[in-house]
């Protein structure tokens, strides 16, 4: 059996999983990608670039069905729902196969999303073994069986949504990501590889997808990873082809275990020794830990600071104070590894001053980067919940949310009204200019409140990106390089493609 998937956006480590598991078992795989830069929905939407550059759903779906495919599979986020939904129409309108939905967006609502006529299927929480076994049943010639666990389908009265199965406890008896199915698409991939070493977190942050595990999985062990050995294998042919610069571990916290760090470090550094980036939590963070980084070649860490309010780190379910963020942020400095924080910009009971505080923190601190993010509510997460008890997000938006409408850019805007919403977008811009400033000026700014003199336009933010790389910020620098020899030529060959196809026509 042929399987298609259709994505946008970067490279998918969830797609390139599932692609290697239906090849160990016997099936073909496709991809068709869409780089979409311009309404990728995790950056500034430019609405007359994607208008001109990008090719419409009815394109993308002509590309799909030249494929031939017997099972077409899409991953969905929140971000990319409404458009993995026009494109499957567009699919189905052209030819009769089975489309499979997966992803956080459709997981987290699975009997809503099944009512989309253009969805026949949908799986929730780990997909290897539901997405096999949809593909078995369509190549039997049974893909309207309802007995598949993970996978909610249509019924007569109301969707049918079966029982979970066990996660994998095993990780190394999974095969390799598929890494091919993105580089044969986008060579450009290659030179940052992207990889997990586990799932599940240990955490249950409100705001983020895994704080429903619990309910989901009830008694089941939420971290599970792969041997030090298994990774070291993955890595060890890709680095032979000697195209890699770095790698980046997409763990949603990589310094999880000491003893595990300790082994992979040795590992690492003896045969991969490609500089490499991670992210952290604050309470996942010690001295020892850092050691380990720096000894394996770790030349960037993001920590998940999101917050310096203790009293909001508490409403939102995360673990951690102001004290540990600072011991965090010390370990790192002691070691030498440049770190980036993560902040989440209009938290449920902030306002700009908290804003305000985060930036007189991190003046002191100097991280070499801020990501900033703004409060986004996503379909699956206790936060949702959270807001419509207290009122503060209206059913007609929660509507817009569970159906995929979060807008593009939500990254600079979020999906909630704030009362300070204009201060709010001029102070996002401050959090980006920061590492640029001296201390002075910043105080300077904070303290006369000239930062509200600031643009409120979201584009003046990529001024701060632009002038880390500039100023010699290798990793922003490193990541500009990758995403444009990636996906802005991703892009190119599409339109390149699209203007051939048009001079033969």
């Amino acid at each position: 059996m042929r399987v298609t998937f259709v994505t946008t956006g970067l490279e998918h480590l969830g797609i390139e999983a599932l692609s290697a598991y239906l090849r160990a078992h016997g099936h073909e795989t496709r991809l068709v990608y869409e780089a979409r830069p311009f309404s990728s929905g995790s950056g500034t939407d430019i609405a007359l670039l994607a208008r001109l550059l990008e090719p419409p759903p009815e394109e993308t779906a002509a590309r799909v069905v030249k494929t031939r495919p017997d099972v077409v599979a899409f991953t969905s986020y929140s971000v990319t729902h409404r458009w993995s939904v026009e494109v499957a129409r567009a699919i189905k309108a052209a030819m009769k196969v089975p489309i499979v939905f997966g992803g956080p967006h459709v997981g987290s609502t699975p009997e809503r999303a099944i009512l989309e006529p253009a969805i026949d299927a949908v799986v929730e929480g780990e997909g290897e073994g539901a997405l096999l076994d949809l593909v078995e049943s369509a190549e039997s010639g049974r893909f309207g069986r309802r007995d598949i666990p993970n996978v909610t389908m249509k019924g007569l009265l109301k969707p049918r949504r079966n029982p979970p199965r066990p996660l994998v406890q095993d990780l190394d008896e999974l095969p390799f990501a598929d890494k091919s199915i993105f580089y044969d698409a986008v060579p450009g991939y290659e030179r940052e590889f992207y990889a997990v070493s586990r799932r599940g977190c240990p955490f249950r942050c409100s705001f983020c997808e895994y704080s429903t595990f619990p309910q989901q999985y009830p008694g089941e062990k939420p971290v599970r990873r792969r041997s030090v050995e298994h990774v070291i294998r993955e890595l060890t042919p890709w680095k032979a082809r000697g195209r890699t610069k770095k790698v980046f571990f997409w763990d949603p916290i990589f310094t999880l275990d000491n003893r595990w760090m300790a082994e992979f470090a040795e590992a690492y550094r003896s045969e991969i020794g490609i500089p490499f980036e991670c992210y952290t939590h604050p309470n996942a963070m010690n001295r020892e830990m850092a050691s380990l980084l720096a000894e394996a070649g770790c030349v960037m860490v993001r920590v998940g600071v999101q917050t310096v309010n203790s009293d909001t780190l508490a409403a939102v379910d995360r673990r951690g104070d102001e004290d540990r963020i600072r011991k965090t942020i010390g370990y790192l400095t002691e070691h030498g590894i440049p770190y980036s924080v993560d902040h989440i910009i209009g938290l449920p009971g902030e306002g700009a001053g908290d804003q305000v505080a985060a930036l007189r923190f991190y003046n002191e601190v100097r991280p070499t980067r801020i990501i900033a993010h703004w409060m986004t509510y996503f379909p699956g997460t206790t936060a949702l919940d959270h807001a419509r008890e207290r009122g503060l997000l209206t059913e007609a938006a929660i509507a817009k949310i569970l159906d995929g409408e979060v807008g593009p850019g939500y990254m600079y805007e979020g999906n909630v009204d704030y009362p300070e919403h204009e201060e709010l977008r001029r102070i996002s811009n401050l959090f980006d200019l920061l590492p640029l400033l001296p201390p002075s000026a910043v105080e300077w700014l904070l303290d006369s409140g000239r930062y509200r003199m600031l643009p409120t336009s979201t584009y003046f933010r990529q001024v701060g990106v632009v002038g880390l790389a500039l100023k010699g910020d290798k990793a922003t620098r490193e990541r500009i390089q990758h995403l444009a020899s990636s996906v802005l030529g991703a892009l190119a060959e599409g339109v390149r493609a699209r203007a051939a196809g048009a001079l033969v026509g």
